[in-house]
């Protein structure tokens, strides 16, 4: 009787053991870290926004009457159970004499493939061009130029709340001087501060000096 018990004991004992066993290893891969963290933001490597993503804003913008949207630059992607694409648009309202803007749009793609607008980020930065003297005019290309990144860094020099990297050259307008529309990260200087969009309109005068910038913040609209 006594070896039959102290079988079951022993038996008992190893079941809970190896039941130890597996819980610690369970917690030990939960924890382990990673390169990537899921969820988090991840940048573009171009700014181009593919044939694949302005597809997808489209879909994703058939349900959005209000508005028309349209893509200017690929800003980064996001893992999430399915996928999350940031893009800055360009957005005119479906309103007589209706001026565009621009938006940071996040169009998000659900594991099946069907696509919706989940976020909008209004800014009062205008996005409107005409050809005429004087006007601004829209970038070819949204690469940031030496002389707008120049400008740039001149007008912030004397700012201490914050730090401006430029990521895209949106146009330029030629006046009494030089108007630079950029969209810049803009990070607070505290510790660990995230960094969020904004455009900059920047000013250099023609023979250089003065140099001015204003700001334009993405923001919610508030609904009626």
């Amino acid at each position: 009787m006594k070896k039959l018990f102290a079988f079951l004991l022993a038996a008992l004992i190893g079941v809970m053991l190896a039941a130890c066993d597996k819980d610690s290893t369970a917690k030990t891969d939960i924890d382990t870290s990673s390169d990537e963290i899921v969820g988090g933001w991840t940048n573009t490597e171009s700014l181009e926004v593919t044939e694949e993503v302005k597809a997808l804003l489209d879909k994703a913008a058939t349900e959005m009457v209000g508005a028309t949207y349209e893509p200017v630059a690929y800003l980064g992607t996001q893992v999430v159970a399915g996928t999350n694409y940031l893009l800055l648009c360009k957005v005119t309202p479906v309103t007589p004499d209706a001026v565009a803007t621009y938006a940071l749009v996040t169009v998000y793609e659900d594991l099946e493939g069907g696509a919706k607008i989940i976020d909008v980020l209004n800014s009062n930065a205008e996005a409107v061009f005409a050809d005429a003297p004087g006007s601004w005019t829209e970038s070819e290309k949204l690469d940031v130029t030496m002389e707008s990144k120049e400008a740039l860094e001149h007008a912030a020099e004397y700012l201490t709340g914050a730090t401006y990297s430029p990521v895209a050259l949106l146009a330029t307008q030629v006046v009494s001087g030089t108007n630079y529309r950029i969209l810049c990260s803009v990070t607070p200087v505290t510790p660990n501060a995230e960094s969020s969009y904004e455009i900059v309109e920047v000013f250099v005068s023609a023979d250089d000096s003065s140099c001015t910038m204003e700001n334009y913040e993405f923001i919610v609209e508030e609904e009626n």
